[in-house]
């Protein structure tokens, strides 16, 4: 899916190449320190549903952990997750 969301991203976003692997790489991290932190319990480039994908997103924006890192990153992470969602919503 990773290859595929970063497809997605250079086709239907005005985004540069550099923000587009920024928040390729978004998507890894949250993954591994959600899985660290026993949010989520798989992959989120594994995650294909739409539906089961937001209500990971709930859990993890739930997440003092996650939210401390997204405020430092300027809300990176959670538009990496907006964008993921918009891509498994358009398949």
């Amino acid at each position: 899916m990773e290859k595929l969301f970063r497809e997605w991203l250079e086709e239907t976003t005005k985004l540069s190449e550099s923000s587009i692997g920024k928040y390729i790489r978004a998507i890894r991290a949250i993954t591994k320190d959600m899985l660290a932190e026993g949010v989520i319990d798989k992959d989120l480039y594994n995650v294909t549903s739409s539906i089961e994908f937001d209500s990971m997103k709930k859990d993890i924006t739930s997440n003092k952990c996650f939210n401390l890192k997204d405020t430092k990153g300027n809300r990176m992470y959670s538009v990496a997750m907006n964008h993921y969602s918009e891509f498994l919503k358009s398949r």
